[in-house]
């Protein structure tokens, strides 16, 4: 995947970031899937440490819906949920401990 700049990355983080719990949007990346060439988007979005995990399905469906108004009819989106409350916490632990 590479990353690109530009006034579509610049919608994407703004959109996100009116979605409620959305701290931030560290990551926004462009792709195309190897075997259709479909469009892929990845968006790493911050979260509170303290939201359940059902709060944090609930802002990753919130972040697709305002993508899907904004990438290529068709693409496929990704959203990274961060929910660490340092960076050395990985967010897989705090994901697993909470679906535990």
């Amino acid at each position: 995947m590479t990353t690109t700049g530009g006034d579509a990355t610049e919608g994407i983080v703004q959109a996100v970031e009116r979605v409620r719990h959305v701290r931030s949007v560290p990551l926004v990346r462009y792709a195309h899937e190897d075997a259709t060439g479909r469009p892929v988007v990845v968006v790493r979005v911050g979260l509170p440490p303290h939201l359940a995990l059902t709060e944090v399905v609930t802002v990753i469906a919130h972040v697709q819906l305002a993508l899907a108004r904004l990438v290529p009819q068709g693409a496929k989106v990704h959203v990274e949920p961060d929910v660490a409350a340092d960076q050395a916490t990985p967010t897989e632990s705090i994901v697993i401990l909470g679906m535990e």
